[in-house]
């Protein structure tokens, strides 16, 4: 009686578990031992299988889950990157910076030009125009990296518009101003140069097929005018 007990507990345990049971014969009297023992381990190996099954289950959740998170991440950093803008670096640095820094490391003053200029044979090359602390004008520039001084030189041409140019001792420099343009626009940079007076920033840049134009105030940083066209080139 203890025995035909014990099976009809462990039975009774591997549908409680889940498990699928095949053929288990549940015999009350003395006689059918060996039809209860295998039933007792078909029982039991039923149990088993669905308990591997259920394993392989639980690890391809876990393995589906993980690689939502990896994608989830992967979009995330892609949105973040698109965030920044174009003038910004992952890190929150612009080419702007990098490029304006190292020209005023080969001649020391104030930039009043920057621009990024398509060669013909493929290259860009960032163009610099300094008002140099000496009150010379230098031209300097810059791989497209901003890594490296290509060339540097005096510019001994004589210009009136460079004699009439005003430099302002305060307000935002052309860095800032670039970026505020490009928040402005979304569009992509060309170039940027100081008006004569000093006062306002005129940058240019294309993005959507068009070509934007922005003036932006050297004291304030703010916007003042704002006019876009086609882009025909």
């Amino acid at each position: 009686m203890k025995r035909n007990t014990l099976i009809a507990i462990a039975a009774a345990g591997a549908v409680i578990a889940g498990g699928t049971i095949g053929g288990v014969a549940l015999a009350s009297g003395s006689g059918g031992g060996e039809q209860e023992l295998r039933g007792t381990e078909q029982a039991a190996a039923a149990v088993d299988i669905s308990d591997r099954d259920d394993d392989r289950d639980d690890r391809d959740d876990r393995d589906d889950d993980a690689e939502r998170e990896q994608e989830q991440g992967r979009d995330q950093s892609q949105d973040a990157g698109q965030g920044q803008g174009q003038g910004q670096d992952q890190d929150g640095d612009s080419p702007y910076s990098r490029v304006t820094a190292l020209a005023l490391s080969e001649a020391p003053g104030f930039v009043t030009d920057l621009e990024r200029d398509h060669r013909d044979n493929g290259t860009v090359v960032w163009e610099v125009d300094i008002f140099g602390t000496d009150g010379q004008w230098y031209d300097v520039e810059i791989n497209e990296d901003g890594t490296e001084v290509l060339r540097s030189h005096l510019d001994n041409d004589d210009d009136d518009d460079d004699d009439r140019q005003v430099i302002p001792s305060s307000g935002i420099d052309i860095v800032e101003a670039i970026l505020i343009a490009e928040q402005h626009t979304g569009a992509a940079f060309k170039d940027a140069d100081l008006d004569d007076d000093g006062r306002h920033w005129e940058i240019e840049l294309r993005g959507d097929g068009y070509e934007h134009e922005v003036k932006v105030a050297v004291a304030t940083g703010e916007v003042t005018a704002y006019e876009k066209e086609n882009d025909d080139d």
